[in-house]
């Protein structure tokens, strides 16, 4: 995960002590160190002389910024400053962690999150290959991973697969074959010919998801894994496949209850302008809720894991029709749409089965943010459990290696 590091610091004696040559053979020393650093990828945003004026101002008289690419190179850097003989000439305070979004920091603050351990790297780019199968005439993609019992992961909007790379490695060990599809009109899978509102509906997504589950023949005991969107594609499956199903996983699924106050009020601005003419316009031609998704994740991604995420819908137009059909189909108020009859059937199957549930809500949450009305429903649910992440909307994301390390137990738990 990249890091941004922070010195602040003010001359020592021992500095002014030093003649003007023996200042300088040191200052071309650090030089020499920084032109090292920028090779191995630290970037190097700023040295200034803190501003007088400044409002609260620190007691320190000058400071840098580096944003560095992961928290190994961040333990490098501090071993390094202090062996170099920096801290003998100046008097200095370091300030570092992972780079974070402003809402992710901000939120957290809401919630009263504590500082963390960061845990393990976060992979930027996917280990898995994908395969191909052919599915009622097109083409979708998924990896598969393993041998035993079938775990089947199931994106949501605007995402993939690649949603999935840093949880599925956490079910490493288990007799489980790892399953992640992208679903139809994502990640690598074909798009659908003749495209306009309404092609990639949730009933069009749901008769693709049964049709590839078929193609790939699962057996008997299948869990399944959901995230936004995608866990109402799973619960619609389990729904009507019940007798199959070991176990439903999920997190940040569409959900009732559906006011207007049930959704994080930081999103509804959003939804709404999609809902216009002037927004659908905007997906189709500049991508904008695709390039909006990385400002809802706590983390700041790398150049390369923003790439993977908008390869798909690079091309303007119709290829991303994906993005825009569902946030349209979420239902609001007292829309009594047709998928809002679908979305409570689940929620009342939910609330009635005795399927083994896993839900991973994030800390502070999304869509079941804490003390909403909708997280409390689902706490209702029989047979669930209960494993808090850390993050918002995007929890695989935000905190993949929380996700995967309380799938992983709970798998065991079902038998897997």
């Amino acid at each position: 995960m990249q890091q941004i590091f922070v010195e602040l610091y003010n001359y020592r004696p021992e500095w002014r002590a030093l003649d003007d040559e023996q200042r300088q053979t040191f200052v071309m020393g650090v030089m020499d160190a920084l032109t090292g650093l920028q090779k191995q990828g630290v970037e190097v945003i700023g040295y200034g002389a803190n501003d007088l004026e400044t409002d609260r101002r620190a007691p320190y008289d000058f400071f840098c910024v580096y944003r560095v690419p992961d928290v190994d190179a961040q333990r490098k850097i501090e071993a390094e400053v202090a062996a170099s003989g920096w801290y003998d000439y100046f008097d200095q305070v370091n300030v570092s962690g992972a780079a974070r979004t402003p809402i992710g920091t901000l939120l957290n603050h809401v919630a009263l999150l504590p500082p963390a351990p960061q845990g393990p790297p976060i992979s930027a780019v996917s280990p898995f290959t994908k395969h191909r199968a052919n599915v009622l005439g097109r083409t979708m993609t998924f990896l598969d991973e393993g041998a035993g019992i079938p775990v089947v992961f199931v994106h949501g909007d605007v995402m993939s697969s690649f949603l999935w790379r840093n949880v599925i490695p956490h079910l490493d060990g288990l007799p489980a074959r790892t399953i992640a599809v992208d679903l139809i009109g994502a990640g690598d899978s074909d798009k659908l010919p003749g495209a306009g509102p309404g092609t990639y509906s949730f009933a069009t997504h749901a008769r693709y998801f049964d049709a590839w589950m078929e193609t790939l023949n699962l057996s008997e005991g299948v869990v399944l894994v959901g995230h936004d969107w995608g866990a109402n594609v799973a619960f619609d499956w389990a729904m009507r496949n019940e007798g199959r199903v070991r176990g439903l996983a999920f997190s940040e699924g569409i959900t009732p209850p559906f006011d207007w106050e049930d959704w994080p009020a930081e999103m509804r601005p959003a939804f709404q302008y999609l809902r216009t003419a002037e927004g659908e316009q905007d997906v189709l031609e500049n991508n904008v809720f695709v390039n909006a998704a990385p400002h809802s994740i706590t983390r700041v991604l790398t150049p390369a894991e923003l790439a993977e995420i908008v390869r798909p819908y690079a091309k303007s137009g119709e290829d991303r029709r994906p993005t825009i059909d569902w946030p349209s189909q979420v239902p609001f108020g007292d829309d009594r749409s047709e998928i809002r009859t679908v979305l409570e059937a689940q929620a009342e199957w939910l609330a009635s089965a005795s399927v083994p549930k896993l839900h991973l809500p994030g800390v502070p949450g999304g869509i079941a943010r804490q003390g909403g009305r909708r997280r409390e429903m689902i706490s209702t649910w029989p047979n669930l459990t209960e494993a808090p992440v850390p993050g918002i909307h995007w929890t695989p994301e935000d905190a993949p290696h929380a996700m995967g390390a309380a799938l992983a137990d709970w798998l065991r738990t079902i038998g897997v």
